[in-house]
């Protein structure tokens, strides 16, 4: 038996499920009260009443996505070494950086030793402002990270949270790690709130199983390691609805329009022959590309608790949500009021959700309101959908298991979850002019999809031969791999650390390694070869765990 829990900014969803089947499932608001009283909740009612038989629990969040839409982030100081030949100052992260002066050059050879004589006194300072997150970021330390370690021994003694650049990715652009690093440090001090939430919750009940955590690629990692790196926890919510739709619905060989409808935002993601999209190099978070890897998504910030305004030209909906729908005891009006006024929506006041269509235009009646309000709900989403397919091929695309080579995206089919999914399901189809698809237990599809997605691991590999050098970024692994090592032997090495993770965590075989990235150059000097240059990336594919 697994539990699988979604954790949205409105409603938090659950499901008890044994060999794949939904034996129980449960939704509470999240509102207005702690998230270990809400986790409680749940899992009040789907514990099994054979505790030896819960095998795991996994988890998907909005935390991170929401701290960043409402700036709830920890102050953050970074260390940033640039190294010769760039000004550093478009890297600026926040109020707190130092630049550090020495230098490792492309090939992993330290030209400069890092300056520390000033070091203890910048940390003190910052943490005398409230600084308690740190960033640490070298160029090319995914080819030798020994200054960034140098650095993170100081900070250990004076900040709680700490990141490494090259143990978040060993992908090869500066910019996008030390992004990368910023974000993960300011998530850390609110993640460590939320893991000290869900830890109180499960002792409550008692709870010693495995626990995991959704990620944006579609795959999970262990509880304790998302402490490590929250920011693989960015996009969780909408990798939940990707996944839940590849465990609810045979997806054929149709390219589909998933839309997952919330209480404040609509996510979207597209399907290409049944295959999800993926963002395999990294998304942009807030204007700042990072490498975090995830499900090629969108997020659209209305939904049906959103608020709703009127002007010369039509309706505004969103971004802002002010409290529940006036059907709900709300006080303003919402998209879900207009459903329920329609009659598309069996729970909820009517009366009450009348009242605020009336509210917004009392010059004619409330139904002629609502679909008024619902065309333009709707229209809005397609038009963002419109704009996806349309720029998707503007650069290479792919699968969460290779590169796409089709030239063009042609969604046949609309697949809606979401507790608005059934009402809204006619009204989508005409707008997209597409057939709607409303799967069984839509109203709990990210649970179910958290609870169903498989570990994954994504691993890179360079090695310079002629240096006899050899790292495994991810896991601060450096070794002297010897003058003749090649091609084949990194693809083995780098398998072997996959599996090394593998076995660690327990994950279960079947499990399928994909070599997604690998790349190999020969080093001449007059006429003769010295050396190589290796560079491989591996990942255990996303996917669902069997039932």
């Amino acid at each position: 038996m697994i539990i699988g829990i979604d954790v949205g900014g409105t409603h938090a969803d659950g499901v008890l499920l044994d060999n794949g089947v939904v034996k129980r499932k449960k939704k509470v608001a999240v509102e207005a009260r702690p998230l270990e009283d809400t986790l409680i909740a749940l899992l009040d009612t789907l514990l099994p009443d054979e505790r030896s038989r819960l095998k795991k629990i996994q988890l998907s969040t909005t935390l991170c996505t929401n701290a960043l839409l409402t700036g709830d982030l920890a102050r953050v100081g970074m260390f940033i070494e640039a190294g010769p030949g760039m000004n550093p100052s478009f890297l600026q992260c926040g109020d707190y950086v130092h630049y550090l002066n020495g230098s490792i050059d492309h090939r992993g050879i330290e030209q400069k030793a890092p300056d520390l004589s000033q070091l203890n006194e910048i940390m003190e300072e910052w943490h005398a402002e409230g600084v308690d997150s740190v960033g640490i970021v070298t160029k090319f330390s995914h080819r030798n990270s020994r200054h960034e370690k140098i650095v993170g021994e100081k900070a250990l003694d004076i900040f709680s949270h700490i990141s490494l650049g090259h143990q978040l990715s060993g992908l090869p652009n500066f910019p996008r790690r030390v992004y990368t690093t910023w974000l993960n440090s300011s998530l850390k001090k609110v993640f460590s709130q939320f893991k000290k939430g869900i830890e109180t919750g499960l002792k409550k009940h008692d709870i010693s199983c495995p626990i995991f955590l959704l990620k944006a690629d579609g795959g999970t990692m262990p509880f304790a390691a998302a402490g490590v790196s929250p920011c693989q926890t960015i996009h969780s919510g909408p990798s939940a609805s990707v996944m839940g739709c590849l465990a609810l619905h045979d997806n054929g060989a149709d390219d589909i329009i998933l839309l997952d409808i919330g209480g404040t935002t609509t996510d979207i993601a597209l399907f290409s022959e049944g295959i999800p999209l993926l963002e395999p190099y990294g998304v942009t978070i807030g204007g700042r590309p990072t490498l975090i890897r995830a499900l090629y998504t969108r997020s659209v910030p209305i939904g049906g608790d959103s608020t709703i305004s009127r002007h010369a030209d039509g309706y505004t909906i969103g971004p802002r949500k002010a409290g529940t729908a006036m059907g709900f005891g709300g006080s303003t009006p919402t998209p879900t009021d207009a459903m329920i006024t329609l009659g598309y929506m069996e729970d909820g006041d009517a009366t009450a959700a009348r009242r605020g269509m009336q509210m917004l235009d009392d010059s004619c009646s409330a139904e002629e309101t609502a679909e008024k309000i619902l065309k333009v709900f709707c229209e809005r989403i397609h038009d963002t959908v419109t704009t996806m397919v349309d720029t998707l091929f503007s650069r290479p695309v792919f699968t969460v298991a290779d590169l796409l080579e089709r030239e063009k995206l042609e969604p046949n089919k609309l697949m809606v979850i979401g507790g608005p999914a059934l009402a809204l399901k006619e009204m989508l189809g005409q707008t997209f002019s597409l057939p709607c698809t409303v799967p069984d237990d839509f109203e709990v599809a990210n649970a179910i999809g958290a609870a169903r997605a498989r570990q994954t691991v994504q691993l890179s590999l360079y090695c310079d031969t002629e240096l006899n050098r050899l790292s495994i970024p991810e896991l601060s692994i450096e070794e002297a791999p010897g003058r003749n090592f090649g091609l084949d032997d990194a693809r083995t090495r780098l398998i072997e650390a996959v599996e090394d993770i593998a076995s660690k965590q327990a994950i279960n075989a079947p499990y399928t390694i994909d070599i997604v990235e690998k790349f190999e150059s020969s080093i001449v000097r007059g006429f003769n070869s010295t050396g190589k240059i290796l560079s491989l990336k591996a990942q255990l594919r996303p996917g669902l765990v069997e039932e």
